[in-house]
């Protein structure tokens, strides 16, 4: 997408904007990297911007605040009993957008549709609940099979609530173009690769929105984001800023930055089904072979962390010290671990199986991010230096997607070998390892690897049921020492988030650890 598409895109949203009070007050213009469908639970694509931009339309019972620590939100108190029974006091007063009451019954409605129509983050935390009981209009109780020790976090300040006077009778949810919530602002006009208009709800029962109207604008192109930014057609970017530009940017006395740890984490995934990536010895030759610190310095020019072995970022309170470094193999002793492993080195000094047949693989990369593709680039070299064979293919990050999550269902199987793939910041702040790990598709909603481990299995579900923190700490550091050994993933970087904005349109961002600006508290008056 060029700048002057940009333009344009910009002036067909201002004319919808329209009236007096458009042309005293300009909306707030954001870029995001790509559509997220009709901006409801069911369409919304990425974990970030998409779930943050949906979270502005739809609320949860809690919301994590800036230190992502679980807050009350539609929620107005909560009481635990024997660690199974979640008592919640809804807030009273509170409206959907189109004036009808929010009652108990659209949080028990909202429990039962993600159960019985299967959306895999949500459902995962929906199906926890056992039983739900409504104990009038403003109190519900959540019953849990077992005690879940991230049930608050997880599920409570996950779960967006659907109004059942509208969903009761949506058969399928991914169809739907109707985006009604309770949140700060509601979606007035969306068009498809184009832009998402959203305007403040005056009706809100929360602080203020702090803006009157936000202007989504869905930008494809990395280069014609900041491009955009720096010639003032856009407010903010929700895409981090690249290493190579973050210089020029601070430079600008019209923009300001803002900067933290990033959680989200870049990885190289694989197929651990397939011949040659189903053989633990293999998949940790090539963990092995890569050179982090080139991906963070030549990549990210510092503005990062190398991956660590475990997955859990190093800022993690769960992250265990013993995985916190990968271990690099010298070419040789690489080479030599692939001979002992049974593999065969050719003439050429490349690697082939035992039968003979060429040891090659394909690498998918996202044609719309450049990080990642290099980064591809980059680890392709590197295994050839040890005599693995990696062609290197770039996809729009939708076909991409569909090639290694399947309508984001893991039950449907995958079709790739390696691709250098990406996980949202809470996957990592929530230490998320039995989504990732467990071979049961119901509980392992993110194991894009095909990775089913008895051990890694039983650990992950007591993860989950432990809710003393020490014991919990003490199963999550077995479980990366089990991703260390066996490699199912391999954590690239991690890489800082550093964001840019134009503080005269708007100066009431703030950082979420881990994360980026781009949530709903960084909207709302404080």
């Amino acid at each position: 997408m060029t700048r002057s598409t940009v333009a344009t895109l910009l002036l067909a949203a201002a004319l919808l904007v329209g009236g007096a009070a458009a042309q005293s007050e300009r909306p707030l213009r954001l870029a995001i990297p790509g559509d997220e469908g009709s901006l409801t639970p069911y369409t919304y694509v990425t974990g970030y911007p998409g779930y943050e931009l949906m979270t502005l339309v739809y609320d949860q019972l809690f919301l994590m605040d800036e230190a992502l620590v679980p807050r009350p939100w539609l929620a107005a108190g909560l009481e635990i009993v024997d660690d199974l029974a979640y008592v919640v006091t809804l807030r009273e007063g509170v409206r959907w957008h189109d004036g009808e009451p929010f009652t108990a019954d659209d949080v028990a409605f909202t429990i039962g549709y993600y159960q019985t129509h299967p959306l895999g983050r949500f459902t995962t935390s929906a199906n926890r609940i056992v039983d739900v009981r409504v104990d009038g209009a403003d109190r519900v109780t959540l019953v849990l099979a077992a005690p879940d020790a991230t049930f608050v976090e997880a599920a409570l300040a996950d779960l967006p609530i659907l109004p059942r006077h509208l969903w009761q009778d949506v058969d399928e949810p991914r169809a739907a173009t109707e985006a009604i919530g309770t949140g700060p602002y509601r979606l007035v006009e969306a068009r498809s690769e184009q832009f998402y208009r959203l305007e403040a709800n005056p009706d809100f029962w929360g602080p203020a929105p702090a803006v009157p109207t936000i202007v989504a604008l869905v930008v494809r192109d990395e280069t014609a984001t900041f491009q955009a930014l720096l010639a003032g057609e856009i407010d903010a970017a929700t895409r981090a800023v690249p290493a190579g530009s973050v210089a020029a940017l601070r430079a600008r006395p019209d923009l300001a930055i803002a900067q933290g740890s990033g959680f989200a984490t870049t990885l190289l995934v694989m197929d651990v089904t397939r011949p040659g990536l189903a053989d633990a010895a293999m998949r940790r030759v090539i963990a092995g072979a890569i050179d982090y610190g080139r991906l963070v310095d030549v990549l990210l020019l510092g503005f990062g962390t190398v991956g660590t072995p475990g997955f859990l970022h190093p800022d993690n309170p769960f992250a265990n010290p013993a995985t916190a470094e990968p271990r690099r193999l010298a070419p040789a002793e690489a080479r030599a671990l692939l001979r002992e492993a049974g593999y065969l080195e050719r003439a050429d000094g490349t690697f082939a199986f035992a039968d003979g047949a060429a040891l090659a693989f394909e690498l998918l990369a996202p044609a719309n991010n450049p990080t990642r593709l290099r980064a591809a680039e980059l680890i392709a070299q590197d295994l050839a230096a040890v005599g693995i064979a990696v062609t290197v293919r770039s996809l729009e990050s939708e076909a991409l997607t569909q090639r290694v999550w399947p309508d984001f269902d893991v039950s449907k199987g995958r079709n790739y070998d390696l691709a250098v793939f990406g996980w949202s910041a809470p996957v990592n702040a929530r230490a998320n390892l039995r989504g990732l790990l467990h071979g049961d598709p119901a509980k392992g909603t993110l194991n894009l690897a095909g990775f089913d481990d008895a051990e890694a299995n039983e650990l992950s579900d007591r993860a989950v049921a432990t809710v003393d923190v020490d014991a919990r700490r003490a199963v999550l550091w077995s479980l990366q020492e089990i991703v260390a050994r066996d490699v199912p993933l391999v954590p690239l970087f991690y890489q800082d988030g550093v964001y840019a904005y134009r503080p005269a349109a708007y100066d009431g961002w703030t950082y979420m650890a881990g994360q980026g600006i781009l949530h709903k508290r960084s909207l709302l008056r404080r």
